[in-house]
């Protein structure tokens, strides 16, 4: 089961001041959208094949990694068939920079645990060249503009010693441990290797979006990656 996630957090807080009172604005729409008025639906939407989940294995930050020898500390995550695509765009993007492991028996099932995620927003470099195009929120009916072919993929990450040296105070390179690194030496090490403006194949990074690891709820496990004519190949077409 996928992480619930909040997209509206703010508009959110705001009806429940309002004590669900708004009638005009985004947050009027927002209330609009809560009551079934306002229909959300999706333009270019990608191929089932594409939205298929899968499990990877990424050791958590929450808790503290048993460094002996032969130690198990990769824990089943999700991940879809876009996101790995995506991902694969990108040379330097290994699943070393993500701290990912494909092995099964080389992870351990936490039916509490999410993964910190990267969620990176690409786009064909062709539609940088042209004009942004005028859209509107199904949501919260604001307008926007949008390059043509935006397409963006979560992917789990976690501890990982591959995250460049740490600086003490006093200036000396300290060589990252699985048990040292943090969520923010990787994610600081994601944004240097997926800065924005990065191209990999026919695509651009647009930006990156993180969403912090939780331990939470029950979901299901050992899915393996989709082959033969069932693995979606590429990006989604615009």
């Amino acid at each position: 089961m996928p992480r619930k996630k909040q997209r509206f957090g703010k508009l959110h807080q705001t009806l429940k001041e309002t004590n669900y009172s708004a009638t005009s604005g985004a947050a009027g729409e927002y209330l609009n959208y809560l009551k079934g008025t306002n229909k959300l639906t999706v333009d270019r939407k990608p191929d089932a094949k594409f939205l298929k989940i899968f499990n990877v294995g990424v050791t958590p930050f929450g808790e503290e990694p048993n460094t002996g020898s032969g130690a198990i500390t990769a824990i089943q995550a999700s991940i879809t068939v876009q996101g790995d695509n995506i991902k694969s765009l990108f040379s330097a993007a290994t699943d070393a920079a993500f701290g990912i492991e494909r092995d099964f028996t080389k992870m351990l099932i936490d039916a509490s645990f999410y993964a910190a995620e990267c969620v990176i927003t690409v786009v064909p470099t062709a539609s940088l060249a042209q004009a942004k195009t005028q859209k509107q929120s199904k949501i919260t009916k604001r307008n926007y503009k949008s390059y043509a072919g935006v397409r963006s993929g979560s992917v789990p990450y976690g501890r990982t010693t591959t995250v460049p040296d740490a600086q003490t105070e006093g200036g000396t390179a300290t060589t990252p441990t699985l048990a040292t690194v943090s969520e923010e030496d990787v994610r600081k090490s994601l944004m240097d290797v997926l800065k924005k403006g990065t191209v990999g194949g026919q695509y651009t990074v647009l930006g990156l979006h993180f969403i912090p690891e939780e331990f939470v709820e029950v979901r299901s496990f050992d899915r393996a990656k989709p082959t033969g004519s069932n693995l979606a190949t590429g990006i989604p077409a615009s």
